[in-house]
């Protein structure tokens, strides 16, 4: 994914095979193309992902009653009390995350005490 920082353009997102292919995040969009010569790129779009975060926000509320978006990529769950009814903290996770990645969605997670302990 491509967007701006000032006046530059730079890749602000990359998925497993752009990584593989040697880009990362942060790169100039102009060197990207030219590490990946047929690079199929998309322009960030902020309120699509706004939204697109709320709803995996509501659809996350299957795993527990109080659920929040942590824009611009992140989702807090508190899992106080429910993690019990999905086999405990890890196998909720995995669930979750499987989930995701069954939908095409790459996603990172933990399981701590406060949120600024699973957010590091």
């Amino acid at each position: 994914m491509l967007g701006r920082q000032g006046n530059r353009r730079l890749v602000l997102a990359a998925d497993a095979a752009a990584r593989a292919a040697g880009l990362s995040v942060g790169i100039p969009a102009s060197k990207a193309q030219v590490l990946v010569p047929n690079l199929q790129s998309f322009d960030l779009d902020a309120a699509a992902d706004a939204e697109a975060l709320e709803r995996m926000a509501l659809w996350s509320l299957r795993y527990a009653p109080i659920v929040a978006a942590d824009p611009p990529d992140g989702l807090i769950i508190d899992t106080t009390g429910a993690d019990h009814l999905h086999g405990g903290e890890d196998a909720m996770l995995e669930g979750l995350v499987s989930r995701m990645a069954a939908s095409g969605i790459e996603a990172r997670a933990a399981v701590a005490d406060t949120w600024g302990a699973a957010h590091a």
